[in-house]
Order: C-alpha cells, then sequence, then structure tokens
C-alpha cells in the first residue's frame, strides 16, 4: 500500500530533516508544499538520501501572513493529482507512529486498512524543551522526555485517510475529515508535536506570527494569536509526563489536558 504524506514548509530547516528522514524510514513517501521558505529548507528537501520518497514540490507565494486555510486549499489540489493509496496531513515539528514497537507506520495503516477503516485518528503529546532543546538534524530519535497529552475532544486528528474515499480535511480546519463515509478505525496512532525547540522560541514563535484576519475572524487560532509572550514560559517538570528513554514507545494517554500549557493557571502566575 503506497502512503503518501503531504507536508506545508515555510522556513522549517531545524525540523525538517528529523522530519523527513522519520517518515522515510517509515516507508512514507512525502509531497511538499514550499510556501515561500527563504531559509536552507528547499536545500534540505532536495537532498540524495530523500530522493526516492520526494514525490513533488509546489511553490506557494507567502503573502506575508499565516492562512492555514490557504495551506489547505494547496494540500487538497495536490492530494488529487498524487498517485497514492492513502494519505497523511503532517507538519514538519511533528513525528507521527504506531503504539506497537517495530511496527513502522506504513504498516500500522495498512493493518487499519485491512481491517475496513479508511480514516486513523492521532493522539497528540506535545514534547517540550524543558531539560534541553529540540536537536535539528537528530541521530535517532529526539532525545526530548517531557511531554504532556492533549486531548480536548475526540476523535480530533483525523490526519491519515484512504485517498478514494473522497473526504476533505477544508472544513474543519485541518483536525476533523469531511465526507459521507467516514469509517474511523477503532486503534489511534501517536503524534508527537515538537511544538517549540527551546524557551526562547516558545516566547517568539506566535509573538511574531501574523495571522490572515478572515481566519480570526471564523475564532481559528485563538489559542495562539494575541497570546502574550510572557504566557509560554514552560510549566514545571512535576507537571509533565516523563518518557522512560526518548525512543519509547509507552506513551501514557491518562489525565488528558484540554487545554494547552499557556492557557492553564500557571502560565499567568
Amino acid at each position: 500500500m503506497m502512503v503518501t504524506a503531504v507536508l506545508a514548509i515555510h522556513n522549517e530547516e531545524a525540523y525538517l530533516a528529523n522530519c523527513l528522514r522519520h517518515l522515510a524510514r517509515n516507508g512514507i513517501n512525502f509531497a511538499i508544499i514550499d510556501h515561500g521558505s527563504s531559509d536552507d529548507s528547499p536545500r534540505i528537501y532536495r537532498q540524495s538520501e530523500f530522493a526516492a520518497n520526494l514525490v513533488e514540490v509546489q511553490e506557494l507565494p507567502f503573502a506575508g501572513h499565516f492562512s492555514l486555510a490557504e495551506q489547505l486549499e494547496c494540500k487538497t489540489q495536490l492530494i488529487e493529482r498524487i498517485d497514492t493509496d492513502w494519505v497523511i496531513h503532517v507538519d514538519a515539528d511533528e513525528v507521527m507512529h504506531s503504539y506497537r514497537s517495530g511496527e513502522t507506520l506504513s504498516e500500522a495503516l495498512s493493518r487499519l486498512a485491512a481491517a475496513g477503516s479508511n480514516v486513523v485518528d492521532f493522539d497528540e503529546f506535545v514534547f517540550l524543551p524543558i531539560e534541553g532543546d529540540y536537536v535539528p538534524d537528530a541521530v535517532g530519535s529526539q532525545p526530548l522526555e517531557l511531554y504532556y497529552f492533549f486531548q480536548p475532544n475526540a476523535p480530533r486528528l483525523m490526519r491519515a485517510w484512504h485517498k478514494a474515499s473522497g473526504l476533505s480535511m477544508v472544513e474543519h480546519g485541518g483536525h476533523l475529515l469531511a465526507g459521507p463515509d467516514v469509517r474511523l478505525a477503532s486503534e489511534s496512532l501517536a503524534l508527537r508535536h515538537y511544538i517549540f525547540r527551546s524557551q526562547e522560541h516558545a516566547f517568539t514563535k506566535y509573538a511574531t506570527r501574523s495571522f490572515a484576519k478572515h481566519e480570526l475572524l471564523k475564532g481559528w487560532h485563538r489559542a495562539r494569536a494575541g497570546t502574550p509572550a510572557h504566557a509560554f514560559t514552560f510549566p514545571p517538570t512535576n507537571a509533565m509526563k516523563r518518557l522512560a528513554n526518548p525512543g519509547c514507545y509507552d506513551l501514557d494517554r491518562s489525565e488528558p489536558w484540554t487545554q494547552h500549557y499557556w492557557q492553564r493557571i500557571w502560565a499567568c502566575e
């Protein structure tokens, strides 16, 4: 079964090699929408090690603001063109995997598809660089162990689906899929979200980002737009869950958080 991940990127050189290398190791091809990158991202995704998995690159001009709807529309058009059985919607700061040790992402999706599912939901685990910064171009697993399970509702991240099902990710901002035939797998997979690379990155990432006005009027990006920089101060380590080791698949889904850490009480203290 052919699986293709679609990424929209804008200046993601710190994340990109890690993301693409993980996809390739897991038997996943990828198509990239380069949203006006001015950093080293093009050199990275055109490296020879990724040539066998890179199926297409599309340029999307950057108008100076972040527009999720524009990216999703572009992804939808690209998905219609590419030859693949299943599609994954993923961002450069995310790593997806099975909960079964030794099972690749491609194998997990093939197994769930064989059981009759055409959509797979992902559980989001937000990893924070509290005890050390995120490592670009890391060898092996990213060496971050502190995380929280973020689940304000379920299902929440329908990020993989059978292309022929004709489902759309545009209506729900890339979180849920819309269409008459959604057969959701009874088993979810894991998504590790490396949302910030350091404390300094946390202070500046959203404070310096301009969001599309029409999306703000729709209520999108409410958890990020307009939040003061000091609110992104990392929580104490005892508020977080900890992996036994960075490569461990045993992620704890108990006590899910319904708000991100910067929305919680201690972020304002």
